[in-house]
């Protein structure tokens, strides 16, 4: 079987590590690289997960204008999955909720497979940098 190198994964650690297993490429006992080969089986391409439905409570027109502010500022993708942190995602939802009138964490908790937004949402006011995400997310989202 002929296998091309993007087949395999690398590493490259570079100081003082010690690794119990097969090494290949050891340069100066400084730089290490340990090229693990991937089963067939890892290799085919995983089926992408359909996107979660998003609850119609973010769904309307006002909303999908708002998710499409979102995706060009890069706070969310294409399927509305955050791109932020757990605690700046809060604060995003938090931001679109309070312009569409929406009460709790539950539609944005569905949208994203998350539970306990309200304490990532609380965790982040606690961090100086959220004063930053707040106010960019006050101007681009209106």
């Amino acid at each position: 079987m002929d296998r091309k190198s993007s087949d395999a994964l690398g590493v490259t650690f570079t100081g003082s590590v010690t690794f119990n297993g097969p090494m290949f490429d050891i340069h100066d006992n400084q730089h290490v690289h340990i090229g693990v080969q991937m089963p067939e089986a890892e290799q085919q391409p995983q089926q992408q997960e359909a996107p979660p439905e998003v609850p119609p409570l973010l769904d309307t027109p006002r909303a999908r204008e708002l998710w499409q502010k979102a995706i060009a500022e890069g706070w969310v993708n294409e399927q509305l999955q955050p791109l932020l942190s757990r605690s700046d995602a809060a604060l995003l939802a938090g931001r679109i909720a309070e312009i569409l009138n929406v009460e709790g964490w539950k539609p944005f908790e569905q949208l994203w497979n998350r539970k306990n937004m309200r304490q990532d949402y609380c965790k982040a006011m606690g961090k100086k940098e959220a004063s930053e995400l707040l106010d960019a997310l006050k101007k681009k989202l209106r």
